[in-house]
């Protein structure tokens, strides 16, 4: 039933939806939940003995800054070692091209209100991460969506793509949430020189990227831009909007994330930033830069790497051992998901009530595609769960999917 309030909302209001993931959240906390649902870190693993000790040396040093306003870009010293961390991957940014932000959910939001107009389109991954949808679809965006395979988007398909006139892409070329693929090299050269022969911008996002398990580094897509362009100067320029996050290094409820761009970007940006919060929380940023420095936060992402790398074999294994032969999945080099094909017919929904009535919980794929009926996937993540765990949820998982297929109803023959 309509209520008052409803007749007053904005129209953008109304292609708004709660995040698929965050509902699924609260149906899977009972604690006999195996939920390989969220994009959750292993908690266990929160260096949270650094946390206490930075957070004393703070308070007891300089609570007079921690506790008061400060500047919307951000803490200097914060932004001034993210542009240090860039320039490891020979690309000469500066403090004046980073924007510190509240999680990469407001980045990914501040970049929608400062691109979008009604009805623009926006490129995207077939299928793309469900949180930048969300945020996109907020200022009334149309997608274009182009496929994905093992080696990312499909750069073949791009030039008719971009006859669309899109106001930029928005790809994230490492671990690919929800994909778990990787963009490989030839085909990142590719996606830069079309975006430099069409003039579209890029919105790289990065959460992933130092999560790598196996396989060489490959550069980012904002590295690729300036080598191709040869504008290599002290301060970026470029095409290239890069988001990355402290989420799934660190912690994710410090919610600090980071914007690198163009000064002119950045300072457009900065005062969309100070009509949405004034600026990310200070405390939490400078607590950030003294857990992060002298070298800690190289050494704990070499701890996450050895677990994730471990219990991601762990769940490849369980899928080979337990999964029907009809279902196909992706072996991820990093990150935090894989991606699952299932047999063919699959009603995915009838399939997760099923699963949960199991104790086992997985993203349905339909919500990270902009087509409609797109085929059964599902993404599973396997960073939050020890290896018993996730063998037993594979276990379960797999008991659905056959109840599910023995309970369809067969089409009707020809």
């Amino acid at each position: 039933m309509e209520t008052l309030w409803e007749s007053r909302f904005a129209l953008r209001t109304q292609r708004m939806t709660s995040s698929l993931i965050r509902e699924l959240l609260k149906l899977t906390q009972r604690p006999e939940i195996i939920s390989f649902a969220g994009g959750l870190p292993a908690a266990e693993y929160f260096p949270v003995d650094r946390f206490q000790e930075a957070c004393q040396r703070v308070l007891a040093t300089q609570a007079h800054l921690a506790l008061q306003y400060s500047p919307t870009e951000g803490y200097q010293p914060l932004r001034e070692m993210i542009a240090e961390h860039l320039s490891h991957y020979n690309i000469c940014v500066g403090a004046e091209n980073v924007l510190i932000t509240s999680g990469s959910q407001q980045a990914l939001s501040l970049i929608g209100a400062l691109l979008i107009n009604p009805g623009d389109h926006v490129l995207v991954e077939q299928p793309t991460y469900l949180g930048a949808l969300q945020a996109f679809s907020a200022y009334q965006a149309e997608y274009v969506g182009v496929p994905t395979d093992s080696q990312g988007i499909c750069v073949d398909q791009l030039p008719a793509a971009l006859r669309h006139g899109p106001k930029f892409m928005y790809i994230l070329p490492n671990f690919q949430n929800p994909a778990g693929v990787t963009i490989s090299a030839e085909r990142r050269a590719r996606l830069i020189a079309l975006a430099h022969q069409q003039g579209v911008p890029i919105v790289e996002d990065d959460p992933y990227g130092q999560l790598r398990f196996e396989g060489e580094h490959l550069k980012p897509l904002v590295v690729e831009d300036v080598e191709q362009s040869g504008n290599n100067g002290t301060c970026y320029t470029g095409n290239v909007i890069y988001v990355s996050t402290f989420s799934k290094t660190l912690a994710p409820g410090l919610r600090t994330a980071w914007i690198v761009a163009a000064p002119p970007v950045i300072n457009k940006l900065v005062q969309l930033k100070q009509g949405a919060d004034l600026h990310s929380s200070t405390f939490t940023q400078m607590v950030i830069y003294e857990v992060a420095k002298d070298g800690f936060i190289n050494e704990h992402v070499r701890k996450l790497r050895q677990v994730y790398r471990q219990r991601r074999d762990t769940m490849l294994a369980a899928l080979d051992r337990y999964m029907p032969s009809e279902a196909r999945w992706t072996q991820p080099e990093g990150g935090l998901f894989l991606w699952m094909h299932l047999p063919p017919g699959t009603s995915v929904w009838t399939l997760f009530e099923e699963a949960v009535r199991r104790d086992v919980a997985f993203v349905p794929g339909d919500a990270f595609f902009t087509v409609p009926n797109p085929p059964p996937t599902a993404r599973l993540n396997f960073s939050c769960m020890p290896e018993d765990a996730i063998v037993e949820g594979i276990r379960r998982l797999s008991d659905a999917i056959k109840d599910v297929q023995a309970k369809a109803v067969p089409a009707p023959a020809p």
